[in-house]
């Protein structure tokens, strides 16, 4: 997976949030606006913040305003898209065929032991006697999710 690009032109900045060059132009020459390294790069995060949070003249009963909402809900996604793209959030699919994947090895293990395993261990057995063979059974069922979790640190939720 490529890294994004941390720092784009202005001409990135217009393309990436499809903004006319000039009304970008105008965004950033606004007081407290970021502003550009040397080499006239501006840092994304920090245009789509600030273009997001700039509600100034906001009244979508005018063009203007209804523009500058757009703009506002571009820079929204685009902030969404990085952080997907830097792995510092996951999609709801992600999610989802994560525990997906974990439920049906807990699912798979659980019948296994109660279906399989556990029976001749318990037979005959007093209560006593089987708690410590429940417990073990109990803990691979926890050391099962503790892989899983593991894995899902390492992998960045590809279990």
């Amino acid at each position: 997976m490529t890294r994004p690009k941390i720092r784009e032109s202005k001409s990135e900045l217009s393309r990436r949030l499809k903004l006319h060059r000039g009304l970008l132009d105008g965004l950033l020459a606004k007081p407290g606006a970021p502003a550009p390294d040397p080499r006239k790069r501006y840092l994304i995060r920090e245009v789509v913040a600030f273009v997001a949070a700039n509600r100034e003249g906001n009244n979508l009963d005018n063009l203007r305003g209804a523009r500058l909402r757009e703009v506002q809900l571009r820079c929204i996604k685009l902030e969404r898209e990085l952080s997907t793209a830097a792995g510092d959030v996951f999609s709801v699919a992600e999610i989802n065929s994560v525990f997906g994947h974990l439920a049906m090895t807990l699912k798979t293990k659980l019948f296994a032991g109660l279906e399989t395993d556990l029976p001749p261990k318990l037979d005959g057995q007093p209560a006593v006697a089987m708690r410590p063979i429940l417990r073990e059974f109990g803990d691979s069922l926890c050391d099962v999710m503790a892989e899983a979790a593991v894995r899902f640190n390492k992998a960045g939720a590809k279990v």
